[in-house]
């Protein structure tokens, strides 16, 4: 039988725009990324383009979630 589950752990998000490749670069840190829109997570390379999103998980690892999917999945929590 297939479950399904809810993550709730809270996580830090960025959306990359046109100007924001040197905040995004220390927000991955210490992964690290190309200004070829590349993220590369320990062997796996990861391609991300304008508009979406880099998110941090409490582990400190990065990923990319393409921006129609962020917005239908994540939710701003204000502190």
């Amino acid at each position: 039988m297939i479950k399904k589950y809810i993550k709730t752990t809270p996580v830090e998000a960025m959306q990359v725009t046109l100007d924001n490749y040197e905040e995004i670069r220390v927000f991955v840190y210490p992964q690290r990324t190309t200004c070829g829109y590349d993220l590369y997570l320990n062997e796996d390379k990861m391609h991300f383009r304008d508009g979406d999103y880099i998110i941090k998980d409490a582990t400190g690892e990065c990923y990319v979630c393409r921006k129609n999917i962020f917005e239908k999945t994540y939710k701003e929590v204000k502190e």
